[in-house]
């Protein structure tokens, strides 16, 4: 009875087996069968979490650059004591100046860039805009023309060069008019970003003000549910991304606006014709390393060539070249301080990630992602090479004291 028994049980739990293994089988199958539409609708769905989740990171990032700002007029307000306004606390005063002033900088900002390009753009004569491109269009030509008698010297006919010419050519139109067609959308979107920003500006407002508050519930949370060992590793983590995010992003914007006044003010004074616009774009592209130096490069060289100004392009690339080195070595290290400790080949490996994976935001934060990666490798490998020290000199120690023994 009891074998009878044994035996009932092992077949039921076979049978059980075989169930759960043919579900799954029937299961993957359908998977596999469905596998675009689930992937579709996986896909659908990632989306409409990144769009709610995006005016929430954009307005963390926000609330994280401000909070220095507000720290400030917290403490300049406790220490003046007003007491008429009927808030909250003091933080929330040194908020909404902080908002106030952020806006006013931002509505400035935009203010002055649209008048210096409409203002170069209205002393931009119609005949130099004609001479502007009868000259590249002639350069170009008479560029097109020798390489093709050079070629044919070589016994490689011009048909063959033409037909790769028509291609290109015609692969270029293809990508200028997608690229046409998707700034239309973007614009056609504009109400969306708009959105989206007033809910992040919203959002970051809170977060500001019960940054204290929310950072407190967090550390409570992670006592609650973490050992006291994941606690500390987190909290030395977010210290440390904290140390080279906020070093790197302020002072980025530091150098972004220093290089957009000393640029302006050097080209300008050399004469070269569109200086204002030069000097903003080559600052804002110093935002991403190595981007700034080629704008200025690319774009004043452009300028000088199309009005045949040959000797203040030499004057502009020499002037250009003791500035970028002004800004490589001084104003950028001062600025960083030692946040940032980072080869140029990890740099450039940072981008190429950072492009990949995020375009032009990736690119943006790929540099203090790639120091962080950095920092936190070379404290693991630290770590190896302490506990492996500390192993051999207990083996050392056991030998010793066996000896002793003997």
């Amino acid at each position: 009875m009891k074998i009878s028994n044994k035996m009932n049980k092992q077949y039921t739990l076979i049978a059980i087996y075989v169930i759960i293994t043919c579900s799954i089988i029937y299961i993957l199958s359908l998977v596999a069968k469905n596998a675009s539409g689930i992937i579709a609708e996986l896909m659908q769905m990632l989306k409409w979490l990144l769009r709610v989740a995006k005016p929430v990171a954009i307005a963390f990032i926000l609330a994280y650059l401000l909070d220095p700002v507000v720290n400030f007029f917290e403490n300049l307000y406790e220490k003046i004591r007003i007491k008429k306004w009927q808030l909250k606390s003091g933080r929330t005063l040194a908020v909404l100046t902080t908002v106030i002033l952020f806006l006013a900088v931002i509505v400035l900002a935009i203010s002055l860039l649209v008048y210096n390009v409409t203002n170069q753009l209205r002393l931009a004569k119609v005949d130099d805009i004609v001479i502007l491109a009868t000259n590249y269009i002639n350069n170009i030509s008479d560029f097109y023309n020798s390489v093709l008698d050079k070629l044919e010297k070589v016994n490689i006919h011009s048909d063959q060069i033409n037909a790769y010419v028509r291609d290109n050519l015609t692969n270029v139109i293809s990508a200028l008019r997608n690229g046409g067609y998707s700034f239309v959308n973007s614009l056609s979107n504009i109400s969306s970003y708009i959105t989206t920003l007033i809910f992040a500006l919203v959002i970051s407002i809170y977060f500001m003000i019960d940054g204290k508050m929310i950072k407190n519930y967090i550390r409570k949370v992670g006592k609650a549910f973490l050992s006291v060992k994941w606690n500390t590793r987190i909290s030395i983590f977010l210290k440390d991304a904290d140390y080279i995010f906020s070093g790197y992003i302020r002072g980025q914007l530091i150098d972004v606006f220093v290089m957009m006044c000393m640029l302006t003010v050097v080209l300008s004074l050399i004469g070269v014709k569109y200086a204002i616009l030069i000097g903003i774009f080559a600052g804002l592209g110093n935002l991403i390393p190595y981007l700034g130096p080629i704008i200025a490069y690319v774009t004043t060289a452009l300028s000088c060539l199309a009005f045949g100004e040959y000797k203040k392009l030499i004057i502009a690339v020499i002037v250009l070249v003791i500035v970028q080195a002004l800004d490589g070595n001084v104003i950028a290290p001062k600025l960083l301080s030692q946040s940032i400790k980072i080869h140029p080949v990890l740099v450039i490996i940072s981008l190429i990630f950072g492009n990949a994976i995020g375009g032009l935001f990736g690119m943006l934060f790929a540099v203090p992602v790639g120091a962080l990666i950095k920092l936190l490798f070379s404290r693991y490998v630290d770590t190896r090479l302490k506990e492996k020290q500390e192993a051999q000199e207990d083996m050392i120690k056991k030998k010793d004291y066996e000896s002793t023994i003997v």
